[in-house]
This record gives structure tokens, sequence and C-alpha cells, in this order.
């Protein structure tokens, strides 16, 4: 171990000494606070974003290239078999190709803004790609590789990843429902979940963003907050940067991999973001010639397959594996969906082809769009730049220091020549294809509404604002329903209401379910033996905090109560693929699959408890003081290696003990199958006074580095977990009270 500190050690970047870079044009400062955060002064902005490349490469080159990996379908080539059905999805769905073609084409003409954008960051990438060589961080120097030069295609493949983990949550649901149609029928399969009409689901990827105006926060000036709910990763999927140049002068998080910053706030705006969850995403079904597999038919005649024949090098192989793709004209013909951090084979029977709106993006034009948000100073130059924005829609959350605020969807979402995108469509017939892609005039949009506050948790009230479909499946309106109380219980607010809001563990969907479950569960006879963990649910003010004993009793209940009613109607395995996003509604079941037959609704909810106390009594002792959620609802900040060598969990952070779902504002979202630990959260928190930008506080899930046993490799998390919260310092003058170190680079 003492050799491993000893290699990574040699891996840490200066943050401290004068340094003479090649590829600078003048000079810049970077002064690391006390948080790991750089605030980069540069005299131009070609050196602005070269730098932020740099430090990006000196402190997440590893994440950095996993990423690009993972993306193009490589992972195998360093990690051996455990990567090839990874590598195989992500071949089959392509990122990496459109990646490519963004790359050639902003390639073409290197006198562009776009170009030289591009160019300072993959310079300052590969400047420390180049100067590291020697002493990489610790996972190259176990896997036994070194880092190729970073491209413009990379930054690309970065952007499309982040795209996709929006993009991707809906097509298993057309899956789902193609399966239960199959096996049920239709009149039957209604009744288990909702075939043609809106479905509500528990999905990990959302967020929570709101504002108030000045006539409604302490300090007469907008308040926002924000925290976008993503898998919890290590190192962190963010990187806290400060980006300061003549023109531009922004704070926030940033994507290593890409230039400019995501999330955060310049000198005159502030703004948040949330997953829109529009359908963006179909699957169509192909007709294969039965007497050519390669060949399917559309607009009534046999048409070939393009094929495209992907080549895997696997490590510890001598022979790479040939996987071939099928691209019809609706898209790739795919074999995978994701769900909760793992990957499935598709479960039914046939061949099925993924149309993605953002399979022909121009990537290129959500850096256009997130560089032209940076320096926005009103509302109209904010929607400006967001209409260039093509990924999957998003909820922009606005602030201005004049005292306005708004609500804008920014991105692109299919218009639909049949269907509503809920089910699987035929793909014989150019009729089932759509139309074409929404403009940005159609998306939702609302400025200074009269209530005097904006806010957004994913769930969509109007689900077709100017007659737009977004999507027919919704996440569920648990969280926004209690975001929208707590912004009407108070005519003031302040950044102290604000903290509160973003730690709040109330579930409505306990409040709502628990009272009926109870009622029908009474109904039983003979329910002495249950009358403790009856009186803990009844008394439960519906806070899941860590320590809730009632919060465990219901989560395992309900789970129970779901297993017991679905898996004989559906399948065991199918049911646990989808146990963590939870598509199904008991209310509906209830009412439309037992027809109001109370009797055995309650019988259900009885065996569903006695399965409860005997999970939670073989799992944890016969003392209901032992039950509390958090000894189930743990996180832990791991390294990759750490599954595969005990050793490397000294790399890991954890276990803690959490509170919340994903239902709370306060999340954390998990997988039953998976022990019910944490997989996803709030990976980043802010919240505004615009009143004074160095009064904005942030907290981070784990570190700034991705350097192992540097010191600010995990050094946030703690805060992070005990809800509290980091200062984001804009002037120089409080960043200067701040500073950890100086660091100065200076051109050759």
């Amino acid at each position: 171990m003492e050799e491993l500190l000893e290699i990574a050690k040699k891996s840490f970047p200066s943050m401290q000494e004068e340094e003479k870079i090649n590829g600078l044009k003048a000079n810049v400062e970077i002064l690391w606070d006390k948080w790991g955060i750089p605030h980069i002064f540069a005299e131009n902005i070609y050196d602005l974003y070269f730098t932020q490349g740099y430090i990006h490469a000196s402190h997440r080159l590893w994440q950095m290239e996993t990423f690009k990996r993972l993306v193009s379908g490589t992972l195998s080539e360093i990690t051996g078999e455990s990567s090839l059905l990874s590598d195989k999805h992500y071949r089959e769905i392509s990122l990496y190709q459109i990646a490519q073609k963004c790359a050639q084409n902003i390639e073409k003409n290197k006198n562009s803004e776009d170009y030289k954008f591009m160019d300072a960051y993959v310079k300052g990438v590969n400047k420390r790609i180049e100067d590291v060589q020697e002493n990489l961080p610790i996972e190259f120097h176990i896997l036994n590789f070194k880092p190729k030069e970073w491209k413009f295609e990379d930054t690309f493949k970065i952007i499309s990843m982040i795209e996709w983990s929006l993009s991707s949550w809906n097509y298993p649901y057309e899956i789902l429902r193609e399966h239960i149609l199959s096996k049920l029928g239709k009149e039957t399969a209604n009744k288990i979940i909702p075939i043609d009409s809106e479905m509500n689901v528990n999905e990990s990827l959302g967020s929570n963003a709101w504002a108030v105006s000045p006539k409604k926060s302490r300090s007469k000036s907008v308040l926002l907050a924000n925290d976008p709910h993503l898998p919890l990763t290590n190192p962190a999927l963010w990187f806290l940067i400060h980006l300061n140049c003549p023109g531009l002068n922004v704070i926030g998080t940033s994507l290593p991999g890409a230039p400019a910053v995501i999330i955060g706030h310049n000198d005159k705006i502030a703004w948040g973001l949330t997953n829109v969850m529009a359908d963006t995403t179909d699957l169509f079904k192909l007709e294969i010639n039965p007497e050519n597999e390669h060949q399917y038919k559309y607009n009534g005649n046999w048409i070939d397959f393009e094929i495209r024949e992907e080549i895997i090098y696997l490590k510890g192989k001598s022979k790479p594996i040939t996987y071939p793709i099928l691209i019809s004209k609706f898209g790739p013909v795919i074999n995978f969906f994701e769900g909760y951090d793992r990957i499935f084979q598709f479960f039914i029977p046939g061949k099925y082809a993924l149309k993605w709106s953002s399979s022909d993006a121009n990537l290129i034009n959500n850096l256009k769009g997130f560089k032209g948000v940076n320096v926005a100073s009103n509302w109209q130059e904010f929607r400006e730049a967001l209409a260039y924005i093509t990924i999957n829609p998003q909820n922009f959350i606005y602030g201005d220091v004049a005292g306005n605020i708004g609500h804008q969807h920014g991105g692109k979402i299919p218009v639909r020549k049949y269907g509503n995108g809920a089910v699987i469509n035929q793909g014989n017939d150019e009729k089932y294809d759509w139309k074409g892609i929404s403009s940005f005039d159609q998306l939702f949009s609302l400025y200074n509404p009269e209530c005097g506050f904006v806010y957004t948790a994913n769930y969509n009230e109007e689900k077709s604002p100017n007659g737009l479909l977004i999507g027919e499946d919704q996440i569920s309106p648990y969280r926004q329903v209690r975001l929208k109380k707590l912004l009407q219980s108070k005519t003031i607010f302040s950044i102290e209401d604000f903290k509160v809001f973003q730690l709040d563990r109330y579930t409505e969907e306990a409040a709502e379910l628990l009272p009926i479950m109870l009622t029908f569960l009474k109904k039983n006879k003979n329910l002495n033996n249950y009358r403790e963990i009856i009186s803990y649910l009844e008394n439960w003010d519906y806070f899941l905090t860590k320590n809730s004993i009632a919060g465990t009793l219901f989560k395992i209940w309900h789970h129970k109560t779901q297993k017991a009613i679905l898996e004989p109607l559906i399948g065991k395995n199918v049911f646990q693929m989808f146990a963590g996003s939870r598509p199904f509604d008991l209310k509906r079941i209830w009412d439309l699959y037992f027809m109001n037959n109370e009797d055995k609704i309650s019988k259900i909810l009885l065996n569903a408890l006695e399965n409860t106390i005997e999970y939670l009594t073989t799992s944890y002792g016969s003392k209901p003081e032992k039950w509390a959620w958090g000894n189930l609802h743990k996180f832990t900040l791991e390294h990759p290696f750490s599954s595969a060598n005990k050793e490397a969990k000294i790399l890991n952070a954890g276990p803690f003990k959490l509170g919340g779902d994903g239902n709370t504002l306060n999340p954390g979202s998990y997988d039953p199958s998976d022990n019910f630990n944490v997989i996803s959260g709030p990976s980043y928190r802010q919240i505004h006074d615009l009143s004074n930008w160095d009064n904005s506080i942030g907290a981070l899930p784990g570190g700034q580095s991705g350097l192992p046993f540097h010191k600010h490799y995990k050094d946030l998390i703690k805060l992070w977990v005990t809800g509290k919260y980091i200062p984001f310092l804009f002037t120089k003058e409080a960043i200067s009270k701040n500073i950890e170190s100086k660091q100065k680079l200076k051109p050759v």
C-alpha cells in the first residue's frame, strides 16, 4: 500500500508553483480555495478554456478516460470480459459515431469561433496528458496502459454520454408494456399498467429547482436553488470551477472532458437545471424477411439492413470479437436497455430499432448554447442561448439581478405522426415514423409569474404545452407536490429556508398511500400480534429520516405488496428489473385489477406485512429499534476498483446512513434487489442570493480531485451527507480570504 501511495502522490499536480506552459498566450492566475475550487483569472478566453482543460485533466484524467471508453464501447480493452455487455450496448446505440460526425463538421472550418473554443480546451487537456506521461494516476499504473491524445470527438462523447443518460429512461417502459400486453392481453394489462395513457415512474434521474422573486425574498433579491439528481459516482460527476476573463465571469459545475460551466451563475444571472423527462426515444418493431434475416419490410418492400461490423478487443484475449450492428431507416437494432446502473437484454421476442432525437444532433450547438448562457445578462439573451441547445430537454430555472425569474424548456422533442410513444410502434411503414423535431418556439416558457415563484421537480403539470406532447410517461408527482406546498407555505423566504427545502425528507407518497393500506389491513381479524407495528405506522409523521422505523416498515411493506401481486402476473425476473423504478401504481391495481375486492386486498396486505416483519427480523434482528431506515438505506462512495479488489476499498468513502427515497425532495434512489443501497441522489446542490454573489453556497458528494489520496479526493462527502454547505466565493476579495494556494501559469 505504501508503494501505491507513493505512485499516487507522484501524479498530484502542482497547485502553488509558478509554471511555464507551452500553449498559453498570456499569464493565467489560479486561486485555489480551501475546498479545492479553482478560480481561474485569464487575460483572454482562449487561455481560459485552455486552463480549464489543463485542470480537468490534472484532477479527473481517469474519469475522462473511463467516460470516453464507456461511450466508445472500448472498456473491454482495459478491463476484459466483464465490460463486454456494456461495450456491445454502446456500440449499438452508436454515441461514438455521433461524436465523430460532430468533430468532423467542426474541423472543416478552423477559423470559426466554435473551432477555436474547442481547440483551446482540447490543447489544454493534451498538454496535461503530455506532462504526466511518466507519473499517471494510479488507475493507469494498475491497469498498465497510457491515455491517448484527447480529440474533439472525445469531448463530444462526454456530452453525448450525459445526454443519453438523460434520454434512455423511457424506452424500457415500451418493452415492459409489450411484455405485459403479450402475456396478459390488453384489458388485463391495462389494469396493471396504463397502456395508452400516463404512467408515473420513480426514476433516479430527477432533480429539483426553484426561484422566488424579490417580493418573496428576505434580501429583496431573487433567491434560486437547484439540486440535480444523478448517479453518485467516485469521483463526483461534476467539477466545480470559476472562469474569469474580460467579458466572462462565471462559476458553477463543469463536466470533466468538456469546456464551459453547465449550472451556476455569472455577474448578472443564475440558473439551474432539471430533466423535463420528455420522451425522446421510441422503439419500432421490424418485420424480418423469413428468407433473409438481413432484410426488413419497409413501405411494402424488403430492404437490406446497413450492417456495421464492430471489432471489440478484450484484455487477456488474443483475438478480438466481431459484433455486427444492423441499422434500419428508423435507427440501429438494439438488444439491451439500461436500468438502475445495470444493463439488461431484451426479454421480448423480435427485432427492434431505436429512434432517438439526438441521433443527428450537432453537439457543438449544445456547447454554443451553454457558452451563451455563461455570458447572458438578461432573459432575452438567456433564451437566445437556449435556442441553440439540442440535448434531451431540460427545465432551466432562471433569476437575474434586476429581479426577474423564469422557467424555460431547452432542447428538442419529437413530433410524432402516429401514437404517443407509450408503446412500441410498427416499423414496416414510414407512416409510423416521426414527423420531425420541435422548434424552440413550441417549448414551454414562463416569465415573472404572478405567484412570485417558479419551480420544477420533473413533473410536467401541463403535459402538452403549446400542443406539443412532452411524453406520455411522467416521473411521479410527489416531489413536485411537496415543493409547491413549501413554496406556498410562507410569504418571505431566506437562504436558510431553501436549505431546509433541499434537505427535506417528507414523503408525500407515504402520506397518500399508507392510510389506505392501513384501512384495508384493518379489515383483517386478529391483528393483535401486529399492534406495535401498526402503532409505529399510525404515529409516523411521514418524514423518511435515517432514524425512521415506520419509514422502513412502509417502504418494505409497499415493496412486498407489489411483489406479491405482480410477480405471478408478469414474472419474477421482469418484476425485479423494474422494481427500482416502480412504474406500478398500487391504487390503480386495487381499483381496476381487484375491482374493489377488499377482502383479497386485505389478505395480500396482511401477508406482505408478515413478510416485511420476517425480512427485517432475519436481516436486522427482532428489535424494531434496529429497523431504522438508515440501517438499510446506505450510501458508499465507491471507487470502481473496489468491487474487484478488497484492498481497493481504502479508496471508498462510507458507508453512510441516509434518509429519503426517490420521492423525497432530499432523495436517495435505490434498487430493492440491491439491498436498498442508495445509487443516486443530489449530484450537486446550489443556493444563490442574488443580492450578494459571495453568499452563494453549494455541496458536492465527494471531492474536487479524482486522484486517490489527494487531500481533495473525498473531503466534501461528509459535509454533503450531513446537509452542510460550502461557500461559492465570487469576488476576488472574498476568494483571497479563503485561499489554500496560488498558482501562476506563464507562456513559454
